[in-house]
């Protein structure tokens, strides 16, 4: 079921102009009202059995049960990846490249250093509990690399990555085919040839 136009498409400001693009987080809901339903309902199930039942699993299910709920709830975020204030196309783009980019080094980063904490705490915290540690030390990361994964394309104002594309297809937009080096080349190319 394709977007609704009022989910994906220009709005107004308000002063009444309406722009090409915003520059704000926005809903996409493509499921039908029994499969928004439906998730609702397992997200507030799978958070009340968990919340019912206190275990080392109460956190990670009331978390995963809460998401549940506002995907069904609202739809799939699409975060833009460049300040749409800017003037030129290029510029816009280029900017949304780098916005990917940093992304990126952020969830690899952080899913690298966020499990070193409480594996450093392992002698301070109780056996039972470090599941429920290494989950919530995990957050950061799972927050960050939904960023990454809900980023809207600079170019087509798409969601840059999608469920058609395998692993190894990270680096193009799924719409546009716009290639997640594309600045980083010319760029360099540029500081070499400056020099001369």
């Amino acid at each position: 079921m394709p977007a609704r136009p009022h989910e994906t498409g220009p709005r107004p400001d308000e002063h009444g102009k309406v722009s090409d693009r915003v520059n704000e987080v926005r809903w996409q809901q493509r499921l039908p009202r029994w499969g928004r339903v439906s998730i609702v309902l397992l997200g507030a199930g799978v958070a009340g059995a968990a919340f019912l039942e206190l275990s080392n699993i109460t956190v990670p299910g009331v978390l995963v049960g809460s998401v549940l709920v506002l995907f069904g709830w609202k739809g799939i975020p699409l975060i833009p990846s460049a300040m749409f204030a800017t003037d030129s196309r290029g510029a816009r783009i280029n900017q949304g490249l780098k916005t990917l980019r940093r992304r990126l080094r952020t969830v690899v980063a952080l899913g690298l250093i966020c499990p070193l904490f409480p594996a450093g705490a392992m002698l301070v915290i109780p056996p039972a509990l470090l599941p429920s540690a290494f989950f919530l030390s995990g957050i950061p990361g799972l927050v960050c690399a939904l960023r990454f994964l809900l980023t809207a394309c600079p170019r087509c104002d798409h969601h840059f990555f999608g469920l058609r594309q395998s692993m190894g297809g990270l680096t193009r937009c799924q719409h546009c085919n716009l290639s997640r080096q594309r600045g980083r080349a010319t760029s360099r190319g540029s500081r070499k040839a400056a020099p001369r």
